[in-house]
């Protein structure tokens, strides 16, 4: 986020539910941090559902909403994009998305074309309400859904959001983490130096 191009004012609404509170170290002028630390409950099941509502509850109906998932790739044009898109549709997100496993160094290109993954979706209106309403019903898979009942949606190709796989923590439910076959050097094909904030988690 520190390398971010967009030069609005951003509002960062962080929602931490670890057993360990953790200590978010982030200022730049323009933007307002706030953290949430909702009551640790984890015996195993997904959390995100949960978490979003947490977070939606400091959200007004009028305010755009773009996702950004704390283990994820976000190219410093990212921003941008979104703000870019969401003039044209209340739903948006970047489709044909590419995941990137960092201890195996395995691949993974997509052809979604007609939906976004959470990472890399943004909303306003009508489909932050629609959000909300995903985030409540709790189904394992928020993304889908979400697209499939918009009534207003763009997907577009741009090569920016990168779903990052086998990092620390907690299993992730989408597809992606399990994958095995090693591409040397893809990852600093893709984005360049940034690979090296990556390198000591191989």
């Amino acid at each position: 986020m520190a390398h971010q191009t967009y030069a609005g004012p951003v509002r960062w609404v962080v929602v931490d539910d670890g057993k360990l509170p953790q200590w978010v170290r982030f200022s730049r002028p323009g933007w307002t941090l706030e953290v949430i630390r909702p009551e640790h409950r984890w015996s195993g099941e997904n959390t995100q559902a949960r978490n979003f509502i947490a977070g939606l509850k400091t959200i007004g109906p009028d305010e755009r909403v773009a996702v950004i998932e704390d283990d994820d790739y976000y190219a410093p044009g990212w921003l941008d994009r979104i703000d870019l898109e969401l003039q044209t549709a209340s739903l948006v997100g970047q489709g044909w998305n590419r995941y990137y496993h960092v201890k195996t160094g395995a691949i993974r290109e997509n052809d979604n074309s007609r939906h976004a993954s959470l990472c890399a979706s943004a909303f306003r209106g009508d489909a932050l309400e629609l959000f909300r309403r995903q985030c409540k019903r709790a189904p394992r898979l928020i993304d889908v859904p979400m697209w499939k009942h918009a009534s207003s949606r763009r997907v577009f190709n741009a090569k920016l959001v990168i779903g990052m796989k086998g990092l620390p923590g907690r299993s992730g439910i989408a597809g992606g983490h399990e994958m095995k076959t090693e591409t040397p050097f893809v990852l600093r094909q893709w984005i360049g130096d940034d690979a090296e904030h990556y390198s000591e988690f191989r």
